[in-house]
């Protein structure tokens, strides 16, 4: 396998990888594998390269809990239930928190240089969903885009990137990975949600603690 085929399969292997104790399905990671297709010399916006964001295990352990309603019951009764152990959950939440704020400025500056990192791929929400992914890389011959059921004008900005060649390169993608680009954002504001209850609820715990220990 040649290094063009071995970076198609890392790009179109989108299986979850997650396991008991990281979800790698988590904000950044997401965000990363969106740059990873954008960076592709054929979705390139001007020539333009953005930014990786940087891994956190800290984040992928915590959003493991945030992720889902399971997950944030799992949290929420760990917070109430075991008052020693919530506090190292706490500072965990709160270091994932300052590991998305960190980041955020590496989202601003990508926004800032590539408004719009889609412009060279195609949206065909229909087409990911039959393949059951959020985006699909094609490498085809032209007469094979011919059979696609895309508008004259998508066909004609593809093959326009033929360059005079018989093969094409293009990317099509659906709504989610849109999402989990300009969505980055979101993230921040539902672990500061945590944050500011899990705040109160050790607030709760250690007020209650010292009323207890100064009534003895």
């Amino acid at each position: 396998m040649d290094k063009s085929e071995q970076l198609y399969s890392q790009l179109t292997d989108q299986g979850e990888e997650s396991n008991i104790l990281i979800c790698t399905q988590d904000p950044i990671t997401l965000y990363n594998k969106f740059i990873k297709v954008y960076n592709l010399d054929d979705n390139k916006v001007d020539g333009i390269t953005l930014q990786y964001m940087k891994q956190s295990k800290v984040v992928q352990f915590v959003h493991n809990y945030v992720r889902n309603n399971l997950g944030r019951v799992v949290f929420f009764l760990i917070l109430i239930l075991l008052p020693i152990i919530n506090l190292f959950y706490y500072l965990f939440l709160l270091a994932a928190w300052f590991r998305l704020i960190q980041n955020y400025s590496i989202f601003q500056q990508n926004i800032g240089q590539v408004l719009d990192p889609f412009a060279n791929m195609v949206e065909n929400s229909d087409l990911c969903e039959m393949m059951k992914k959020n985006y699909v890389l094609f490498d085809m011959e032209i007469k094979e885009n011919e059979g696609l059921h895309f508008s004259t004008k998508v066909k004609e900005m593809i093959k326009n990137r033929s360059n005079g060649n018989n093969k094409i390169k293009y990317t099509i993608y659906n709504q989610i990975l849109k999402e989990q680009f300009y969505g980055y954002p979101n993230s921040r504001i539902t672990y500061l949600k945590w944050i500011i209850v899990s705040t109160l609820i050790i607030a709760v715990q250690l007020t209650l603690i010292i009323i207890y220990f100064s009534k003895i």
